[in-house]
């Protein structure tokens, strides 16, 4: 079984609490879309989003099916201004009927009597018609034809009539509180849908709730072919997004001019025509798809001019080849000041109705709906927690990794729902992923920097308090290494020992508190001569201390940094020495033993407690050296394994080893074999 360490532990340990925080944040926020991503302001946002997909992708050319004839400025000036009398409306009919148009729609409310006369005088003549007719036929038939001439409804009522193809809209009011301005059975039979179909799942209220209906004068609606309601209503940020094929008012249900448009067009009868609530309009073998609202989202194909248009006047006035109009849809409405209305889209901030309409229509014979179904919610809130959970791992790695992948997925996403878009009509949701990413990236990224710091602190501690008993370079081993030590190995170092001599003679004299104060100004001494030369200060041992040369790792300099240490040692306690005596005080002197071989390098000790340390036979012929030093009068005495290897690294004349002398080699305790011997003595000339 492998065993883990405390390090090891808290490291599962703390991945295993991100993954779970990650998860969660992630959760969070695919049940905020879930709950608020209709909600005005994160709606609007998201269709900014959706504007810019729009203008990305560009105009797309709608299809052959419809034409548009506008009621323009030029047209105002050459039939006289506004309104256009209903005589031209059924001279443009007659013209559209003669040309083949498919389907004659009318973006124009046709309220009230279109006549010259009052209906006063209109009511006179036709009770002295009524009077005449018995007595007097041919005087009878004249009133009539008078009447005929004098009420141009009936002129455009029996334009209608003769074309067969004609849809004229009323419009819903929602800002009035009295009856609906004309009887509603006067439009249900043209106008409202005949079946629909309401699961037990499905949403009750629809979005829009008339209070009033503004219908065309019952003149016009006996002749026309169907009637639809004209209503627009704006999204939350101002724009036009949805179109409203079906709108409840009195227990009826009622289809947009598109759908009246297109369904004529493709020619099936209102029977055949289902409301789905909850899922779309039916009609015949297709499925003009909605949300669980009724509302039908509009796909814009581009600015003012996308559709081809043509001015009222010059059809009127036989400019225009009939040709373009036969087997058409034929929209005419009003793009002057002040004859019909214009919204903004995606494209323009003055769209007409007209064409607002003919792009609905267009979406439905060509089934170029934008796609936001139930798959599609799914989508983003799939995305939205696969995204949460992605930037929180990359908010949990280094920088600059860190950053470019955390843009790099905003962009993917952004670009990948923009694709989608263009090639699929698919309206995936852009903004909560994105914030996912956002809030995941910089939650996790901050909890990042928080931990370095606080590991950046707690490894800085432990260097601070390693480094009061190790050198530089084995505080580095031991910080960076993951476990307290390297196994035992063997190696070649050089050896340091270093005492006071006499140091009982000197701290007899001395209180223990300055015989402890004496011992640590010395104990500095010997920490600052060992680091400087690259040393390891293995353990101080009462008055005196052993050093260490090539640890961990060993060098070719090691035996040269061991001299230089032994001989800058000796040379600071020579000048504290004066400083001593100068403050009468007893100097003090020190021996120092050194050596060059091979060691064996560890840690002894028990399982919670132990030191690291070299051992063999090099520290313990190092050790003899030192202790030789008082017999020998010397301060420094150094093995000829040393002084040779100080020759090879540093060169015969390097001045670490000027003053050094030989001396006979000599049999130490313990050992067999004679050790050559080099001695340096406080004074010696470097």
């Amino acid at each position: 079984m492998i065993e883990t360490s405390p390090q090891q532990r808290h490291q599962k340990t703390r991945l295993i609490a991100q993954a779970a925080a990650a998860l969660a944040l992630g959760i969070g926020v695919a049940v905020l879309y879930a709950s608020s991503c209709s909600a005005p302001f994160f709606h609007d946002l998201e269709t900014q989003l959706l504007k810019l997909r729009y203008q990305l992708r560009g105009t797309v050319a709608p299809g052959g099916e419809t034409v548009l004839v506008m009621i323009d400025e030029p047209s105002l000036t050459r039939l006289g201004g506004w309104p256009v009398s209903r005589e031209r409306m059924a001279d443009a009919v007659r013209i559209l009927d003669r040309a083949g148009a498919r389907v004659i729609v009318f973006d124009l409310l046709f309220t009230g009597q279109g006549g010259t006369l009052s209906d006063e005088v209109n009511d006179a003549l036709r009770g002295a018609r009524d009077a005449l007719a018995g007595t007097t036929p041919a005087l009878a038939q004249e009133l009539d034809g008078l009447l005929a001439r004098r009420d141009p409804d009936i002129q455009f009522a029996a334009a209608i009539g003769e074309a067969g193809n004609v849809i004229i809209p009323f419009a819903f009011l929602f800002d009035r509180s009295d009856e609906a301005l004309v009887r509603l059975d006067d439009i249900i039979e043209k106008a409202a849908y005949a079946a629909y179909h309401r699961p037990p799942s499905a949403q009750s209220d629809l979005p829009l709730r008339p209070r009033g209906v503004l219908a065309p004068s019952p003149t016009l609606m006996e002749k026309v072919t169907a009637s639809a309601h004209a209503t627009v209503a704006l999204d939350s940020d101002g724009s036009l997004r949805y179109d409203h094929p079906v709108i409840g008012f009195r227990d009826e249900y009622f289809p947009s001019l598109p759908i009246e448009a297109a369904r004529a067009y493709i020619g099936i009868s209102k029977s055949d025509v289902v409301v789905r609530f909850g899922e779309g309009i039916s009609m015949g073998g297709r499925l003009v798809p909605t949300d669980p609202t009724m509302r039908l989202i509009v796909n814009h194909y581009g600015p003012n001019g996308t559709f081809e248009t043509h001015s009222f006047a010059d059809l009127l006035e036989g400019r225009l080849p009939l040709e373009r109009f036969r087997d058409r849809i034929v929209l005419i409405g009003g793009n002057a000041a002040g004859v019909g209305d214009s919204f903004p889209s995606p494209f323009t901030q003055t769209l007409p109705g007209t064409e607002y309409f003919a792009t609905v229509v267009d979406n439905i014979l060509h089934d170029r709906f934008l796609v936001r179904g139930d798959g599609v919610i799914a989508a983003d809130m799939a995305a939205t927690l696969l995204a949460g959970l992605f930037a929180a791992w990359l908010g949990s790695r280094a920088f600059p990794f860190s950053m470019v992948g955390a843009f790099g997925l905003l962009a993917g996403w952004s670009a990948f729902c923009t694709v989608q878009f263009m090639i699929s009509q698919i309206w995936l949701n852009v903004l909560f992923p994105s914030l996912a990413i956002i809030v995941s990236f910089a939650i996790f990224s901050t909890l990042r920097v928080l931990d370095e710091q606080q590991s950046r602190r707690l490894m800085e501690r432990q260097r601070l308090n390693l480094s009061r008993y190790f050198s530089p370079r084995v505080v580095d081993e031991l910080a960076n290494s993951e476990t307290p030590f390297a196994t035992d190995r063997s190696q070649t170092a050089a050896v340091l020992f270093v005492d006071i001599v006499e140091s009982t003679r000197v701290c007899e004299k001395l209180s223990p508190a300055e015989a402890m104060s004496l011992l640590r100004a010395f104990h500095r001494r010997v920490e600052r001569a060992v680091f400087d030369n690259e040393g390891t200060l293995d353990r101080y041992q009462g008055d005196g201390a052993m050093a260490t040369f090539g640890m961990p790792e060993p060098t070719p300099k090691d035996a040269l940094n061991a001299v230089k240490c032994a001989r800058d040692l000796a040379e600071d306690v020579a000048r504290w020495g004066n400083e001593l005596a100068k403050a009468g005080q007893t100097p003090i002197r020190i021996g120092v033993g050194l050596h060059h071989g091979p060691v064996l390098v560890g840690d002894i000790g028990g399982e919670r407690q132990f030191a690291f340390t070299v051992s063999g036979d090099t520290v313990n012929v190092a050790s003899r050296l030192e202790g030789l030093t008082r017999d020998l009068k010397t301060t420094i005495l150094a093995s000829g394994s040393v002084m040779q290897a100080a020759r090879s690294a540093g060169g015969p004349y390097h001045p670490a080893l000027a003053g050094f002398t030989a001396l006979p080699p000599r049999r130490l305790r313990g050992r067999e074999r004679p050790v050559a011997l080099w001695a340096w003595k406080e004074g010696a000339e470097a």
